[in-house]
């Protein structure tokens, strides 16, 4: 359940950025009521993140305060093994996550033939 896990922390960490509402709404996919009603009601009450949550909303980064959120998560599914298709769905209607570097002079993105010479990328410190 390595991937699952890995797939979980990422939903976490922007769940935590985020927020809710914003953790779904850019998706293509919409998820159904259902698996939103449940993830909300593992980490919200009242309209208001849980402690849990909160916790990892300071630090998203934090790996025992996801460990936790993750934990809560799978108990919940352990509970009851037919909530794992709601996380199926959400997991699976995330949208795709792509980090992106712009205006940098130090990133190529194109093929780089040097035919045995050198190649630098950046600035030509020194020389």
């Amino acid at each position: 359940m390595p991937i699952i896990t890995a797939a979980i922390t990422v939903f976490l960490t922007t769940l935590a950025q985020k927020g809710l509402d914003k953790a779904f709404e850019t998706g293509s996919e919409k998820v159904s009521e259902d698996a939103y009603n449940w993830i909300k009601s593992l980490f919200y009450k009242n309209e208001e993140p849980k402690k849990n949550l909160k916790d990892l909303q300071k630090d998203p980064q934090n790996k025992e305060k996801l460990s936790n959120a993750v934990a809560i998560i799978e108990n919940s599914i352990e509970d009851d093994p037919k909530l794992e298709v709601y996380l199926k769905e959400i997991l699976e209607k995330l949208p795709n996550i792509e980090n992106t570097i712009s205006n940098s002079k130090n990133v190529n993105t194109g093929n780089v033939n040097i035919e045995g010479g050198n190649f630098r990328i950046g600035d030509n410190y020194g020389d």
